[in-house]
């Protein structure tokens, strides 16, 4: 029988965005890392936006809805992801493909889904901007 050998495991575990937890696992190899997706900021060719929408804003995002809600923050669109992502949105389903529906179609599915979600008015606003901010700025890369 061939000995144990020990790998050391670190989990990274990302939670509300701003705790992080982590875990280690003993066993026998060399150490291997597994970060936490990158975010939005990130930028250039190396970080490819998922085809469904579902990401976290940035700047590029503020930037694109700034035009249609000018008081709009990143912190509100934040907000919006997280409800969308983690919160409310998700304990019935999984958060739908962004790009599906159209902003009044989406105008609907919010209406219906916060009574059902039992959220507040702020934080459907912030969902609803969310949605409307990742569909601006993919409009602005079809352009």
């Amino acid at each position: 029988m061939k000995p144990l050998k020990i790998i050391t495991i670190t989990l990274i575990i990302t939670a509300c965005h701003s705790t992080k937890k982590s875990t280690s696992v003993t066993t026998s190899e060399p150490s291997v890392s597994v970060a936490p997706p990158p975010t939005a900021s990130v930028s250039g060719p190396a970080f490819r936006k998922p085809a469904d929408g579902i990401y976290p804003p940035g700047n590029e995002e503020l930037n694109a809805i700034k035009i249609q809600y000018a008081d709009l923050t990143l912190e509100k669109l934040k907000e919006g992801h997280l409800l969308y992502t983690q919160g409310a949105c998700i304990n019935c389903h999984a958060a739908q493909n962004i790009y599906t529906y159209g902003e009044t179609q989406w105008k609907q599915i919010m209406d219906n889904m916060a009574l059902k979600a039992r959220i507040t008015e702020a934080q459907k606003d912030a969902v609803y901007k969310y949605v409307l901010a990742i569909k601006a700025a993919k409009q602005n890369w079809d352009k």
